[in-house]
This record gives C-alpha cells, structure tokens and sequence, in this order.
C-alpha cells in the first residue's frame, strides 16, 4: 500500500498538528503531533538525511551538499495541493494521537513508526525525497505554531523505540 498524499495543519485549540496521510487504495490515516514528536521527527528525519549525503561526499563537502539539497527541496515542495481524502479510515475518522516514534533508515529512504494512544502502530515508509519533503511541510507547521522547535542545521539522534501492538505499514 502506497502513500498517495500528505496533508497537514496546525490546530490552535489542539495545540497540536493534524497529519493526514491518504493511500493509492483509498485510506486515510488521521494523526495529531504533539511538539515533543513533531521536534524528535524533525531532528531524526534531518540526522538522516545528514547521514545519507555523508556516504557520498567527503566530509567537507557533505555538510554543504547537505544543505543545498535543504534549500532546492524547501524551493521545489508544493505546499497549496488540495488533499484527496480517503474513503476509508482505518484508524477511525477522528484523528489519533501520536505517543510512540521510531525512524530508521533503509536503504533509499526511512521507516516512520508511529505508535497511537489506542496501541496502534502504523509505519510510513518514505523514500529519501518525500522524507525531505514531509520535512519541509512539518516545519512549516511547526514555525505557523511558533513551536520554536531547533532549526534545519541542529541534528539530533534518531530514536527507534516502539512496539505497539497493531501494526499497519504504507509505503
């Protein structure tokens, strides 16, 4: 099963971000982020991303490499699509909360498990493009709710702890 969209807003009252996630057979997959998964997302995602280029380059070449690709996925990621929703709704129509994150990189992309309230676990699988630009979109948010969560160039080690019960996997 495919991700086929990704849709995301801040919601004031909530104080959290409402992540959509609709799939090429129709599903949709409603989450809320707190600031706490938002922040460990961000910094694992872009720890990755660092760790990607550094296979390439050099490391005095990588760090600058790294960052340019940063700035052309910010320039290219199409933020104004409207959302297809799903017409089914595994998890429910109301959006479930995220408690539990692991991420971990295989070989073109990574692997985001993320555990919900109700001890389910669904794993999004993103190629190291659409990782960069789920990326792009939660910063957005995060700057919109003045989470003040660290900027692109502080990374932070990626955490790889969850086992909930109910596992579904997209990608």
């Amino acid at each position: 099963m495919g991700i086929k969209q990704l849709n995301g807003g801040y919601v004031p009252a909530e104080d959290r971000i409402l992540l959509r996630v609709s799939t090429d057979e129709g599903q949709e997959f409603r989450f809320w982020l707190t600031r706490p998964v938002t922040a460990r997302l961000l910094a694992a995602n872009r720890t990755l991303a660092a760790r990607a280029v550094a296979t390439k380059f050099p490391p005095q070449v990588a760090q600058t490499v790294h960052e340019f690709e940063q700035q052309a996925v910010a320039q290219q990621t199409k933020l104004d699509d409207s959302f297809q929703p799903g017409s089914s709704f595994p998890l429910g129509e109301a959006p479930v909360l995220v408690v539990k994150l692991g991420i971990t990189p295989f070989e073109h992309g990574i692997s985001v498990d993320l555990g919900t309230a109700n001890g389910s676990n669904v794993n999004l699988r993103f190629a190291h493009h659409l990782a960069q630009q789920v990326g792009v979109l939660l910063d957005r948010l995060q700057t919109d709710a003045k989470w003040l969560i660290a900027p692109a160039g502080v990374t932070v080690a990626a955490s790889t702890d969850t086992t909930p019960a109910t596992k579904t996997r997209l990608h």
